[in-house]
């Protein structure tokens, strides 16, 4: 038997696994803000923003005699959401009724409604690099002590070649910010957000247009369009962190949906 295995603590086994250890914690704070409006002359809406940090140990962790506390993965400081409907102020029992009955049908009956979301981007990480820590963990990239200015470059995300003969051409993080880890060394990049870098952020509107026709008593049609992501918003993911990665702060893949449109007809009795 090797020396180094009589060194063990049960030398009889060749390893030991701990399946259901309680070895993570996680916590989230949050200030939460809403804004209601009862359906009031047509309009009703609900206004809701959350300001929030969530830290944890549970994010990866270099090897497992180290426990650090970082941003959570899922950390997104500002989230916000609004939805509204509106039942325009024109035709028969609103506000502008036109004389003409027939311009008063044509202009009456439509509500226009819509939900609006924002959130902060989640963090980016972690940072990986090339490294030597044999049989006793993982590494992480270090900072680049002789590095000066910013670290984010060519603009916003996705703002440069995305689409040319070669996908995601351009790099948004500068390579030379960081560094591989001396051998031996775990690197001192934290498990998420080094330099404060972030994914991008969410932002999407969806608008609904609809025109009720009333037929009879009991008896109505409905019809109009539905707009999701209306202003066609692309948000990029798939961030590459790996330092020595061609392709490293490169953008690999869309993270929302494009616009869809939708006509609908519905028959309501």
């Amino acid at each position: 038997i090797a020396r180094s295995q009589l060194l063990r603590p049960f030398p009889q086994y060749n390893s030991v696994s701990d399946v259901y250890g309680n070895v993570g914690q996680s916590n989230y704070n949050a200030l939460q803000l809403s804004l209601q409006q009862r359906l009031t002359h047509g309009l009703t809406f609900n206004f809701n923003y959350t300001y929030s940090k969530a830290l944890g140990t549970i994010n990866g962790n270099r090897s497992a005699y180290i426990q650090e506390k970082n941003l959570s993965t899922t950390d997104q400081p500002h989230l916000l959401n609004a939805f509204y409907a509106y039942e325009l102020p024109f035709g028969k029992g609103r506000r502008f009724n036109p004389a003409n009955n027939v311009v008063s049908y044509v202009i009456g009956g439509w509500q226009l409604s819509g939900i609006t979301r924002y959130a902060t981007g989640t963090p980016l990480g972690p940072f990986t690099a090339n490294c030597n820590v044999p049989q006793a963990g993982t590494c992480w990239a270090s900072f680049n002590p002789n590095f000066n200015g910013p670290v984010r470059i060519n603009g916003a995300w996705g703002s440069g070649n995305v689409l040319g003969a070669v996908a995601s051409v351009t790099p948004y993080i500068d390579v030379t910010a960081f560094v591989s880890p001396a051998s031996f060394t775990y690197g001192n990049t934290p498990a998420m957000a080094a330099y404060g870098l972030r994914n991008p952020h969410f932002f999407n509107q969806d608008v609904s247009i609809s025109r009720n026709f009333q037929v009879v008593e009991n008896l109505k049609f409905v019809f109009g369009a539905d707009a999701f992501n209306v202003f066609n918003n692309v948000r990029f993911g798939t961030i590459n962190t790996n330092i020595t990665s061609a392709n490293f702060g490169k953008p690999s893949s869309q993270a929302n949906l494009p616009r869809v449109v939708q006509f609908k007809l519905r028959l309501e009795f």
